[in-house]
């Protein structure tokens, strides 16, 4: 990354400025349409988690953005969406084995 380039919304103008780096910053609306009809959300569209990744539908997890109503952030996502691995893991491991699964 050596420069960026600007662009004026209202003129269309554009301007070249050197930069040394950039830092990409997220929306803040979380992406939870896809499961809106299948899962609870909270009145702003997160969705509701229990004991960190379990969804209020049995078998379903959610990580990172969607869930994460503090830090919102790459780094958050990419732990979380390890949680949830595992506990999607494990829960399967569960049923595969005929155990009874809490929930």
């Amino acid at each position: 990354m050596t420069a960026i380039v600007l662009k004026d919304t209202l003129t269309g103008e554009t301007s070249r400025r050197p930069v040394a780096g950039v830092f990409m910053a997220i929306g803040h609306r979380p992406n939870s349409d896809l499961v809106r009809d299948w899962v609870e959300l909270d009145p702003a569209g997160y969705i509701r988690t229990h004991r960190e990744v379990r969804t209020t539908r049995r078998g379903v997890f959610a990580c990172g953005d969607v869930q994460d109503t503090e830090y919102r952030q790459a780094i958050s996502a990419a732990g979380s969406g390890c949680m949830a691995a595992i506990q999607a893991e494990r829960y399967l491991a569960a049923l595969e084995a005929g155990a009874e699964v809490e929930w």
